[in-house]
């Protein structure tokens, strides 16, 4: 739970002293809006790196030819790959 949530469960108890158990539903509304709308952005901004890649794969055959080699490491006839990464797994004994 987030600084700001806290502080919002606090002001909701006291509040329900205060003011009755509406004001403590108020509170918990609100905080679960302030989560909904962090989710909503970050949403929104997986969204728009999407659509920029789409709009890459559509019209940037270059980039399409390097994410089909690079996924499916394929080469063209002739040519030779040197892997640059040393391999993942670990070596066998």
């Amino acid at each position: 739970m987030g600084s700001r949530a806290r502080w919002v469960v606090v002001v909701s108890s006291v509040a329900a002293l205060l003011f009755g158990p509406g004001a403590a539903q108020q509170a918990w509304f609100s905080v679960k809006q302030w989560r909904l709308e962090r989710r909503l952005h970050a949403l929104q901004v997986r969204h728009a790196q999407l659509l920029a890649e789409r709009q890459q794969l559509e019209s940037d055959p270059a980039y399409v030819e390097g994410r089909i080699r690079a996924t499916f490491k394929v080469a063209k006839p002739g040519e030779y790959i040197v892997p640059l990464e040393e391999a993942k797994t670990s070596p066998r004994r």
